[in-house]
């Protein structure tokens, strides 16, 4: 009985040890401290912050905004997404069929499918964007913003 709560703790010991080496530590932000950038590869009116990029395989999680009637043409990434609505309305658009997402709402978004995203409110729209690998903008169509 004793033995197998030694190998027990020892287990959970060992997988802490493996957590704390991967996780990246912990982290607290107020979204008014948040250094909002713009994109090279989005035309004008998206930013992002960088919440997390995982060291090994470069999966990044960031928070996205559009200005208000911004559009992100058609365009694809090589790895899946996943969207959740934080603010505004978020038009996706994916096998000719547009789904409009308020807070709360989320979209997984399979690599290689190609899709538009548009603020379909009056104001800004924010989302929260998390990628299984590195962020990447495929197969753009337009170099504008709508």
């Amino acid at each position: 009985m004793i033995r197998a709560h030694v190998i027990a703790v020892l287990a959970v010991l060992a997988a802490a040890v493996g957590w704390s080496q991967t996780a990246p530590g912990f982290v607290v932000a107020d979204y008014k401290t948040f250094d909002w950038k713009t994109s090279g590869t989005l035309p004008p009116g998206a930013e992002y912050h960088l919440l997390y990029e995982e060291p090994k395989t470069h999966a990044v999680q960031l928070m996205a905004r559009f200005k208000a009637r911004y559009s992100l043409p058609l365009h694809h990434h090589s790895h899946d997404e996943t969207i959740v609505v934080v603010r505004g309305r978020l038009g996706i658009t994916a096998n000719d069929k547009e789904d409009v997402l308020g807070p709360g709402s989320y979209a997984r978004i399979p690599a290689k499918t190609r899709h538009a995203l548009r603020a379909a409110g009056l104001g800004r729209t924010e989302f929260l964007v998390l990628m299984t690998g590195p962020y990447d903008v495929l197969g753009l169509e337009s170099p504008k913003a709508k």
